[in-house]
Parts: C-alpha cells; structure tokens; sequence
C-alpha cells in the first residue's frame, strides 16, 4: 500500500505540474498580444520611427532656407538651420506648435534669425574687386528679427508635410559706419555712409514649404 501511495502521489504531482504549464501560456497570452500590439502602434507611429528631418522654405524676410528639424511629439516641431536673402546668410532657429492631429492642421510658428553685417575687411576686399557688382551699402547690413506665424500643415504622407504660414516680423537692422574704409574707398562715402545708423520696424512676413522626415 506505501509504494500504491507514493506512486499515485507523483501520479498527482505531475498531472498538476502540467496543468500548470498549459495555463501559464493561456494566462499569458493577452499580456503578450498587448505588448505586440504596442509594438506595432510604435512602428507605425511616425512621431516614433523618423522624428529627424529637413526643411526646406521660402518666404519674407529671411529668404530660402535649409533646416534640420526635430518632432519630440506629434504636436511640436523644432528646428535650426541657415537661410540666404540673396545678399546675406542668417542663422535661425524656431518652434511650431500643432494642436490637431491629423492630414491637415492650423500651426503657430516662432523663428528667431540674426545676420552678422560685414566687416570693413570684407567691404574692402569687396570694393577692390572690380569684377563684382558695387553692392556694398546693402552688404554691410546686418539683421535680427522674430517671426510669429498662423499657418496650416498638411501631411501628405507620414514622411511628408507641406505648409503656409503667415504673420509678422519684428526686424532690427543694423548699419555700421564706413570711416574704417582704406582710403581710395573713403573719398567716395556719401554722408548717410560715414555713419552709422539702426532701424527697428514691423512688417508682414509669410513662408512656404515643405518638411521630409528619415525613416
């Protein structure tokens, strides 16, 4: 009768023990297709897969401009880079809000931009040259300005994305005097050159463009 006993005991153990390991699976199983599932709205988030991109735009007053652009969220947009007004290179950076979420989306937009005015060496080299256009009273022109923009976005694909934008500028432009010009070129000076002046203005500004993500 032991040996019946210890027998029908194991018997008993390894029949729970199976049991066991057939519904430990079954337990788990919508925990695992949770974590599939989580998974997969990962992949397909575009927020998640390719948050780096570039910019490219044209507008008022900074010109065409090159940017690399960040998306932490679907809602937010940063991005920094260069643009050129056909006279000068400025460096900007700026931060686009989107409420919706969705193809189409109202936007507000800020940008900071700031252009260095030449230096007298560079008017000097530029004056010298008698093979370049004399552009050098708007050369030595240096800006800043403040953007703040309404616009909408559309995304066309969840690596593509167009938008408009328009608004106002607050622009600071600053004009160094021209007295430190070598002396062939200081005998032809107007007087508004031989000094030097800033202008503070607001005026209306708008841009165009369109933003590819990687991934």
């Amino acid at each position: 009768m032991g040996a019946v006993s210890i027998v029908t005991a194991a018997a008993v153990v390894l029949a729970a023990h199976s049991a066991v390991a057939q519904t430990a699976p079954q337990a788990q199983l919508p925990q695992v297709q949770a974590q599939q599932g989580e998974g997969r709205r990962r992949m397909n988030d575009p927020e998640r897969l390719a948050p780096f991109g570039l910019m490219l735009d044209a507008g008022m007053p900074e010109g065409a401009g090159l940017s690399g652009v960040l998306r932490p969220s679907p809602y937010l947009r940063l991005h920094f880079g260069g643009a050129h007004n056909g006279l000068r290179g400025a460096l900007r950076a700026g931060v686009t809000l989107l409420p919706l979420r969705g193809k189409l989306s109202p936007s507000f937009s800020w940008e900071f931009g700031h252009a260095q005015a030449a230096s007298t060496k560079t008017l000097n080299r530029r004056l010298a040259d008698s093979t370049q256009l004399p552009t050098s009273s708007m050369e030595r022109v240096g800006y800043s300005y403040v953007s703040t923009h309404l616009g909408l976005e559309f995304n066309a694909t969840r690596r593509l994305s167009f938008f408009v934008r328009g608004g106002a500028s607050f622009m600071e432009m600053d004009v160094p005097s021209l007295q430190k010009l070598d002396e062939p070129f200081r005998d032809s000076l107007s007087p508004v050159e031989t000094k030097s002046w800033m202008m503070r203005t607001l005026q209306p500004s708008a841009k165009l463009g369109f933003m590819f993500f990687f991934g």
